[in-house]
C-alpha cells in the first residue's frame, strides 16, 4: 500500500506544520551564512597568502557542495528521517573548523568549501522538501519564500557578525565562534523537527517511485543558471566590487548587510506574488531589471550608486531563487519536487562555480569588474527570453 506525499500532507496537523516550518526557518537561516564569505575573503587571502582567484575558488567550491547536497537530496530524504539528516548538518560546519584553523588554502577549501558547503545544501534542500510537504498549494510560494528569505537573512546576520568578530579576534577564532553558533542553532532546528514527528519519507512498498517525464528541463536549467549568475557574482565579490568603485570598508560591509536583507525581504514578498499570479511573469521582470542594474553599474561610477545597484541586484537574486522552487514544485507536484529541483538546482551550482571564479580571474587580468558585470547583464537578458517561454503555473 502506497501513501503519497500529497495524501500525507492533508493529514499534517497545525502543530506539526508550525514546528516543521519553525525548524526549517532556523536551519536555513544558519545555512545562509555561507554567503557571508566576502566579509572573510580578504582575511583569508592574508592568512593563506593567496590571490583573489584562489580565494574565490573556496567560495565556488562551497557553492558546488551546496549543489551536490541538493542534487542527491531526494535520495537521502527517502532513506533517512529528518533528525539524523539535520544532525549531520549540525556536525559538519564545526568539524570544518579543525581544517580552516590550519591557515592554509587547502584547509579553507575543504573545511569551508566542502564541509560547510555540503551541510548548507543539505539543510537548505531538506527544508524546501519538508515545507513543500506541509504546505498547501495555494500557500506554497509563501512557505518556500519564507525558507529562502531566512536563508538570505542568515547571510545578513553573519555579514555583520564576522566583521565585528574580526575586530576583536584573529580569523581562526572569529570563524570558530561563528561556526559554533551555527552548529548550535541548527541543532535546535533539528530538535524541533524531531518533536514535530513529521514524516518526510514516502511510505511505499515499491523500491522506487516512478518519476515523471522531463518537463522542459533544458529551459528550466538555462533560465535558472543565467538568471542567478549576476546575484552569485555580486554576493561573492560584493566587498571588493564596492571598494573598487571608491567605497570604504565600512560602506562595503554595510552593503553586504543591505544586500542580504533586500534578498530576504524580496523572497518572502515574491513567494506571495507567485501564489497569486504564477511564476513566469515575475521571473521575466526580475531578470530584465537585473540586466538593467548591471548595465548601469558598468556605465556609471561612484561608491554610493554602486552600493544602490548592488543592493538592487542582490534583492532581485533573492526574489528569483525564492520563486524557482515554487515553479518546480508546481510543475512536478509534491511527490517529485525534491527529485526535480535537485536536477534543476545544478544550474545554480554551475553558475555558483563559474560566476565568482570568472569574476576573480577577470579582475586579476584587467583590474576591473566591468567585464564580469557586462557578461552577467547579457546572461540575464538571455534568462528573461528563456523564462518567457516556460509554462505559467498559476
Amino acid at each position: 500500500m502506497t501513501t503519497s506525499i500529497e495524501e500525507r500532507s492533508l493529514s499534517v496537523s497545525l502543530t506539526q506544520t508550525i514546528l516543521t516550518i519553525s525548524g526549517c526557518l532556523l536551519i536555513t537561516f544558519c545555512m545562509g551564512s555561507i554567503h557571508a564569505f566576502s566579509t572573510l575573503i580578504e582575511s583569508i587571502e592574508l592568512q593563506a597568502n593567496i590571490e583573489r582567484m584562489a580565494s574565490s575558488f573556496i567560495y565556488s567550491t562551497g557553492l558546488a557542495g551546496v549543489t551536490l547536497a541538493v542534487f542527491f537530496g531526494h535520495t537521502l530524504y527517502r532513506r533517512f528521517k529528518a533528525f539524523p539528516l539535520m544532525l549531520a548538518a549540525t556536525i559538519l560546519p564545526f568539524s570544518g573548523v579543525a581544517l580552516t584553523s590550519s591557515g592554509t588554502w587547502l584547509g579553507w577549501l575543504i573545511g569551508y568549501g566542502v564541509f560547510f558547503g555540503f551541510a548548507s545544501g543539505l539543510g537548505y534542500g531538506f527544508s524546501l522538501h519538508a515545507c513543500t510537504i506541509v504546505s498547501a498549494k495555494e500557500r506554497r510560494g509563501l512557505a518556500l519564500g519564507a525558507v529562502t528569505g531566512a536563508y538570505a537573512l542568515g547571510a545578513v546576520t553573519f555579514s555583520v557578525a564576522y566583521p565585528a568578530l574580526l575586530t576583536k579576534f584573529d580569523l581562526n577564532i572569529a570563524y570558530a565562534v561563528g561556526a559554533g553558533v551555527i552548529s548550535i542553532l541548527i541543532g535546535i532546528g533539528a530538535i524541533l523537527l524531531l518533536i514535530s514527528r513529521i514524516e518526510t519519507r514516502p511510505k511505499s512498498d515499491k523500491k522506487r517511485i516512478e518519476k515523471p517525464r522531463h518537463i522542459g528541463f533544458i529551459k528550466l536549467w538555462l533560465g535558472y543558471c543565467f538568471g542567478v549568475f549576476a546575484g552569485l557574482m555580486a554576493i561573492g565579490h560584493a566587498v571588493p566590487i564596492i571598494k573598487t568603485m571608491g567605497g570604504s570598508s565600512q560602506l562595503a560591509s554595510s552593503g553586504i548587510m543591505l544586500m542580504s536583507l533586500g534578498g530576504g525581504i524580496a523572497a518572502l514578498i515574491t513567494g506571495y506574488i507567485a501564489d497569486q499570479f504564477g511564476c513566469r511573469k515575475p521571473l521575466v521582470v526580475l531578470t530584465v531589471t537585473s540586466a538593467i542594474s548591471l548595465f548601469l553599474l558598468v556605465i556609471f561610477s561612484g561608491a554610493q550608486l554602486a552600493l544602490v545597484l548592488m543592493i538592487c541586484i542582490a534583492t532581485l537574486y533573492g526574489a528569483l531563487i525564492a520563486i524557482y522552487p515554487t515553479l518546480v514544485a508546481n510543475l512536478f507536484g509534491k511527490e517529485h519536487s525534491a527529485w526535480a529541483y535537485g536536477k534543476v538546482f545544478t544550474a545554480w551550482g554551475f553558475a555558483g562555480l563559474c560566476a565568482p571564479f570568472l569574476a576573480g580571474w577577470l579582475y586579476e587580468h584587467s583590474g576591473s569588474y566591468n567585464a564580469p558585470l557586462l557578461i552577467a547583464a547579457i546572461l540575464s537578458i538571455i534568462s528573461a527570453i528563456v523564462v518567457y517561454r516556460l509554462p505559467n503555473t498559476h
